[in-house]
């Protein structure tokens, strides 16, 4: 008879489970993917959660294992539970084909299902292609993921571009539209070129932890994981071919303004409180020292808002989709944010330093 017997810290196997059930998928033929596995060693828990695309394990701090055992259990019901309990720590029991939760003055019986169903998640068990700190990985997908395609028949630019190159980390995504690219240079050997799903991207960035913890890197011919102290990320690849981005890049502009990052933000929310689906764009003209941001409605209205920055060109107007401006500064850390720029009908280029630049292309207005 099956059997596993653990207290657990309730806070800590909460944010386990928060973690995991990002994974589960919500509709599926397969009611084993919408369980998660409890994998109860005599000194440590693990819960596990899979897609058969993304598997994630996360570690469970504080918990004390009477009986080793492994149980799979519907993941939603019993994040409810937990989350919902107020007790500090809960005692969990399978006894046959149910999972016990015990708290003071509460009990929740769990129907539990063969843990043998469940599907096998790769184990990140050799040496990571690079290492660089959680809070930088953190901000290399903060600076890109927003960028990719939502809904596209190319499938290549659903997904993010992972590069290790010359010792650099790169990351790139894009819908066609405008593109972004992040880099980290580390002392890394190896050469890796992969296509990576968002999804998995995104719950990396979910995962609470120390700024400076390390986050492990790894590509192999059908996967990329990722592995911190307490969690492991493993997923399938982006078939296609990505885009050339190189040649996306403008290098030719020759008009340059440097502008406050929130007082453009600022603006440009404002300015788009005035566009509908037939005016989406919001026009930027420069001139000496001033950008003004102006933008009109059918039947509605129009907004002008005026914004201090350095300039000096020759004067240029432009249109752009504010949506996508929004995303990108949203993503800039930095105070001043620079913008380079050719004529009304090329693309516009974003930049913070030399490790985040943001290319968009121009509306007609």
């Amino acid at each position: 008879m099956a059997s596993m017997k653990l207290r657990v810290n309730r806070q800590e196997f909460a944010g386990a489970l928060t973690a995991v059930t990002g994974v589960v998928a919500t509709r599926t033929p397969k009611p084993v993917l919408q369980c998660v596995l409890l994998d109860a060693q005599p000194d440590s828990l693990i819960a596990c959660c899979t897609d058969l695309e993304v598997g994630m394990r996360c570690g469970v701090g504080q918990v004390e294992v009477s009986s080793p055992g492994v149980a799979l259990v519907n993941a939603e019901t019993l994040s409810r539970i937990v989350r919902e309990s107020e007790d500090e720590a809960l005692d969990i029991e399978l006894k046959g084909n149910t999972l016990h939760v015990r708290g003071e003055g509460s009990h929740f019986q769990i129907v539990a299902s063969d843990p043998e169903e469940f599907p096998a998640v790769a184990p990140f068990d050799e040496d990571a292609d690079i290492t660089l700190p959680a809070s930088e990985f953190q901000q290399l997908i903060e600076w890109t993921v927003y960028a990719c395609a939502k809904e596209s028949t190319r499938y290549a630019i659903n997904g993010v571009l992972t590069e290790l190159k010359g010792g650099t980390l790169t990351l790139v995504a894009t819908d066609g539209r405008r593109l972004a690219k992040a880099d980290y240079h580390a002392d890394a050997e190896k050469t890796a070129r992969a296509i990576v799903p968002v999804k998995p991207l995104t719950l990396f960035s979910r995962l609470s932890g120390t700024d400076d913890e390390p986050t492990h890197v790894r590509w192999t011919n059908n996967q990329f994981m990722l592995r911190s102290r307490n969690a492991m990320i493993v997923s399938t690849l982006v078939e296609g071919n990505f885009p050339n981005y190189a040649e996306v890049i403008p290098q030719d502009g020759d008009k340059t303004a440097e502008i406050e990052t929130a007082a453009l933000l600022s603006g440009l929310r404002r300015a788009a409180l005035l566009t509908n689906e037939e005016s989406r764009g919001v026009r930027f003209a420069f001139e000496k020292n001033t950008l003004t941001l102006s933008s009109r409605a059918p039947e509605q209205g129009e907004a002008m808002i005026a914004l201090p920055v350095r300039y000096t060109g020759a004067p240029i107007t432009m249109g752009f989709n504010p949506v996508f401006m929004i995303d990108a500064l949203k993503a800039a850390r930095p105070d001043r944010v620079t913008f380079q720029m050719k004529d009304p009908q090329k693309p516009g280029l974003l930049k913070t330093d030399e490790r985040f630049l943001y290319v968009v292309m121009p509306v007609n207005l």
